[in-house]
């Protein structure tokens, strides 16, 4: 598939003085203005980030209610229950929280609850509700959900159980009626900063009712931890707060001081120190995902709050088979799934993709409708069976808003929600064609031909010789990386194949390639075996960013090849 390479606009006399007020390479200036940092002092915060620099937890609305409820019932010794999502959000959030509130309260009135992905579905569930009176709660945290379960509180209101809510999706036109509702996407919240992870959202109420109770930072600065993990997997903005609490949580890591459980997953996950956010979200957050996917997600919970080393990499070991599992189920479906596709002789005049099957994991139809978009460039829905209804997730093309697609079909659906890139619904088995065809016709009607080709949003040019161990000091320094903060990626122009390029494993292209100046560098183009015989024909150019490899204990600069021309 042909993909657009786009060079970043970027104000050459705002990256000319930040070179001379910084003194480095030109190219790094640039990166830095298009991050939007101009200045001596921006960039020094931006390099080295601090704590200080977090925004005060009162700004955030309802934090002061918040905070009442939640030391009334420390103070009462009151039944709390924490309610988190099955993901690694939700349940980073439900470690956070248990720990903090074990530091400071009794650790047996407190107790968590992770609902069933497939018996009661995402977010707050009636079954939860009715666990929570049965175990006498008096006030439910609710935590990476809650945002649109109006009825679910009410009913707990009617139970005489009072509930916080920690969320950071899109609220609907009337909030749930709670004691509390922290969510910075509130149209009247003034907090400054709207981004955070739903862990975050945890994390500020953790920060406020610490300073309400008079601790100093030292209660909750280990937290971070299960907060990188968060940020990272939920892929949320890689900026200001999000930035600096990523920041400090790698550090923690990478340091050696995480929980036990965290250095577990690391460990059996095969990555090495130091780690990146890429590491965690490929390593530790697909395995903590893996048990809300298969099994239950109480599993990883318990392996996050584990003081036990051998407990924890027994559990660690668990959650691997569990991922193992997971992927194998993902390559089965997103095989099947591309054999199905490319059989259609309609293809290439679909804007859309559609297509079920009833043996199909409900727990795994996500990842591979992600796939199949990054495959094939479109709008893309696989369903599964789930008794009489099907069922699944919604992934999107960079700029277009899936949800509001979907919501245009509603009237086939039994249920549907979610945001502009993801969603999921269920519908029965009647309406499947009728819905298939009503949404080809809504985004073909709606979807822009630049969003339906991929796009390579470009940093900037290099020649090989700019490549060396100083610029990757320095590059480096810009991480953690993510949206808002995306690794640079550079183009090289007339590069030529040594002889050495090869295909390994049948679908990857193994590089090693020249420029004019004769300098040799190695890289990987991951599924691009099929460029194999164009670069064995004159020069081309590469699209690529920049990694280390280490092979025999020696570390040399790398291209990880986005494109080829």
């Amino acid at each position: 598939m042909k993909k657009k390479w786009t060079h970043i606009k970027t104000d050459q006399t705002q990256v000319e003085h930040l070179h001379e007020q910084l003194k480095v390479d030109r190219m790094v200036s640039q990166l830095l203005v298009q991050r939007g940092i101009t200045t001596f002092e921006q960039a020094k915060k931006f390099f080295r980030p601090t704590l200080d620099e977090l925004h005060d937890p009162f700004l955030m609305k309802d934090m002061d209610k918040a905070v009442s409820r939640l030391v009334e019932a420390i103070n009462n010794n009151e039944r709390i229950l924490l309610y988190g999502d099955y993901d690694v959000d939700g349940t980073t959030c439900v470690s956070m929280m248990f720990t903090f509130l074990s530091r400071i309260g009794k650790l047996d009135n407190i107790d968590y609850y992770i609902p069933n992905r497939y018996r009661e579905g995402y977010g707050i569930s009636l079954k939860g509700i009715s666990y929570a009176a049965e175990t006498d709660t008096s006030l439910m945290i609710a935590m990476d959900c809650g945002i649109q379960a109006r009825n679910q509180i009410d009913k707990a209101n009617t139970l005489g159980i009072d509930t916080i809510i920690c969320d950071h999706h899109l609220p609907g036109e009337q909030l749930p009626k709670a004691k509390a509702v922290l969510d910075p996407k509130r149209k009247d919240c003034d907090y400054p900063y709207k981004e955070l992870s739903g862990c975050g959202v945890t994390f500020k109420l953790v920060q406020a009712v610490a300073a309400e109770l008079g601790y100093s930072e030292e209660v909750w600065l280990d937290l971070l931890d299960l907060l990188v993990i968060s940020i990272g997997c939920d892929i949320v903005q890689m900026t200001g707060e999000n930035r600096i609490l990523a920041h400090y949580g790698l550090q923690q890591i990478n340091q050696g001081n995480a929980r036990i459980g965290i250095r577990s997953l690391i460990e059996k996950s095969g990555k090495e120190y130091p780690v990146t956010i890429s590491d965690l979200v490929f390593g530790a957050g697909p395995m903590i995902n893996a048990a809300g996917r298969l099994d239950d997600a109480k599993e990883a919970v318990r392996l996050l709050l584990s003081d036990n080393e051998s407990e924890a990499n027994v559990m660690a070991e668990s959650l691997k088979s569990k991922n193992v599992n997971r992927r194998e189920q993902d390559r089965s479906i997103t095989k099947e799934a591309c054999e199905i596709i490319d059989a259609w002789e309609d293809l290439d005049d679909r804007k859309t993709i559609v297509l079920g099957q009833s043996h199909w994991h409900k727990g795994v139809v996500g990842i591979s409708a992600s796939k199949l978009v990054e495959k094939y460039h479109r709008p893309t829905i696989i369903l599964t069976k789930n008794n009489d209804l099907w069922v699944g997730s919604a992934r999107s093309v960079p700029g277009f808003d899936i949800h509001s697609a979907i919501s245009a079909c509603k009237e086939y659906l039994n249920n549907f929600g979610g945001h502009q890139f993801a969603a999921g619904l269920s519908l029965e088995s009647s309406n499947l064609e009728n819905f298939r065809k009503a949404f080809e016709k809504q985004v073909a009607n709606t979807i822009t031909e630049e969003e339906l080709t991929p796009e390579i949003m470009v940093s900037g040019e290099l020649d090989f010789k700019g490549i060396t161990p100083r610029f990757w000091k320095i590059l480096r320094q810009f991480a953690p990386f993510g949206p808002g903060n995306h690794k640079p990626v550079f183009t090289t122009r007339n590069v030529k194949d040594t002889g050495d390029s090869r295909i390994v494993k049948d679908e990857h292209l193994k590089l090693r390639v020249s420029q004019d100046d004769g300098k040799v560098i190695g890289g990987i183009g991951f599924w691009m075996a099929d460029a194999y015989e164009d670069i064995s024909n004159g020069t081309f150019d590469l699209c690529y960013t920049i990694q280390p490899n280490t092979w025999r204990g020696k570390t040399a600069l790398d291209l990880q090849v986005r494109d080829i021309k």
